[in-house]
């Protein structure tokens, strides 16, 4: 009968910790129109370095599953956007869009993503879509970064210092 207890209160208090440890659906912020956490395309995670067209300071940009540079990415409820933002007044509308200044929106664009400010009234944004690049003669993995309306190139960004120079 001991060595069934002893099997048996492991077993307990592990199902007792799963079961009062919140779910990451759970500590989503509430009332924001959040449908789920958007998942960055593999192809996009890392840390990338790159170099702005007439720059010659050389930046990063760090992309997880989850996030762009520290910034969580959330898919908005299209559902909740037509009742609560789209059709209320200008003034509701702006408060809204005060309130959720620090909340990105992200979508899927062909093999990468766009992010987005949360509550999009024009098309802007920053495009991250995996490319192939040639240099010096080699093939290697890139990330084209193109920003705005449509996905204007802005910089290629690479896993190494070295490739950016």
């Amino acid at each position: 009968m001991k060595k069934k207890l002893l099997l048996f209160v492991p077993f307990l208090a592990v199902l007792l910790f799963l079961v009062s440890t919140p779910t990451y659906a759970s500590k989503l912020p509430k009332g924001y129109g959040i449908a789920k956490t958007f998942t960055t395309p593999k192809a996009t995670r890392g840390t990338w370095y790159y170099r702005e067209k007439g720059d010659k300071t050389i930046s990063k940009v760090k992309i997880t599953a989850h996030s762009v540079d520290g910034k969580k990415l959330y898919v908005p409820s299209q559902k909740f956007f037509e009742k609560n933002v789209y059709n209320v007044s200008a003034k509701k509308r702006n408060q809204f869009i005060k309130k959720t200044e620090n909340i990105y929106a992200a979508a899927n664009y062909k093999k990468g993503f766009n992010v987005n400010n949360w509550v999009n009234l024009a098309g802007d944004g920053e495009y991250y879509i995996p490319v192939t690049r040639t240099v010096n003669g080699k093939k290697v993995k890139a990330l084209r970064i193109a920003t705005g309306a449509g996905p204007y190139t802005a910089a290629y960004a690479y896993k190494t210092k070295a490739l950016v120079k």
